[in-house]
């Protein structure tokens, strides 16, 4: 189970129906690489690896992931602008995924973004938002990066890879540009 899960079923909505901001909205509904938008913003930018493991796909989204029981790698990364903590992801990924020309499970700290958007095979097929204000496990890791209470907006992509899915998972921690 990764460290830090995010309620893969929450209330995932389409942006139509969130109440946030233009601002929130504007980020939340980001066509491209959010690595790439995140480093236009900052001077340093980094990736930090909480967790990368194989587990079964009941800890994750069966619509996603069929049948249930299948092997799924997740990687949990904190991205950081100038030294601050301002998004939380997990990557879904079914672990024979690796093994189609594409390496996405050995990334390190590299950023996904800069593998997904470059690679013309994957193409992203969906978009959901959610609001995880009251998600306990959201905020213990909120609590232990010794961050303020605030809101937190997460956005749920789904990529298409010769017939199977990446699920990417991308939570704005308070204080991210998002809510600036």
């Amino acid at each position: 189970m990764p460290a830090h899960p995010i309620p893969l079923r929450a209330q995932w909505i389409s942006i139509e129906h969130a109440k946030v901001t233009d601002t929130l909205a504007d980020w939340l509904l980001e066509p491209g690489s959010l690595t790439k938008r995140l480093k236009s913003q900052c001077q340093q930018f980094a990736v930090e690896v909480l967790s990368e493991k194989v587990v079964a796909s009941r800890f994750c989204d069966h619509a996603v992931f069929k049948p249930p029981g299948t092997n799924v790698r997740v990687r949990e990364v904190l991205l950081f602008c100038d030294n601050e903590p301002m998004v939380y992801a997990q990557t879904w990924l079914p672990e024979q995924q690796s093994q189609q020309g594409v390496d996405l499970a050995h990334l390190g700290s590299n950023p996904l973004g800069e593998v997904i958007f470059q690679d013309p095979q994957i193409q992203r097929v969906g978009m959901e938002v959610a609001d995880f204000a009251d998600s306990q496990s959201l905020a213990e890791l909120t609590h232990s990066l010794k961050l303020p209470g605030g809101p937190l907006w997460g956005r749920r992509s789904c990529f298409n890879l010769t017939n199977q899915q990446i699920m990417v998972c991308e939570i704005f921690l308070p204080g991210a540009y998002p809510y600036l």
